[in-house]
């Protein structure tokens, strides 16, 4: 029998996600409006495989908002295409398009 480890890692090697630090911005009305809704909205983001690394605002703007997580930019488009994220952004006081960076890790 393949030890667990062994074999998690040929899984994983088989796996052709690609993995990169993406990091997101757009300006809200309210950070503390924004970050109730964005929390809410959690498993959004853990049901795309986004590991979330950090979330705050820019030093000279607390209403620019900036999101850094792990994932596949891939999986990525689909979910910024969602209606229904387009909606929870509405709702939280999005007031400007989502800007995103990727970087390949």
């Amino acid at each position: 029998m393949i030890p667990y480890i062994d074999r998690l890692n040929k899984f994983q090697t088989k796996q052709k996600t690609t993995m990169a630090i993406i990091i997101l911005n757009h300006d809200v009305k309210d950070f503390a409006s924004w970050k109730h809704l964005y929390d809410a909205d959690v498993d959004r983001r853990i049901n795309a495989g986004f590991k979330e690394l950090a979330v705050g605002t820019k030093s000279d703007n607390p209403n620019t908002v900036y999101m850094i997580w792990e994932g596949d930019p891939a999986i990525l488009d689909k979910m910024m295409s969602d209606p229904g994220l387009k909606e929870k952004m509405d709702e939280a006081g999005v007031i400007s398009p989502p800007e995103f960076t990727i970087v390949n890790t």
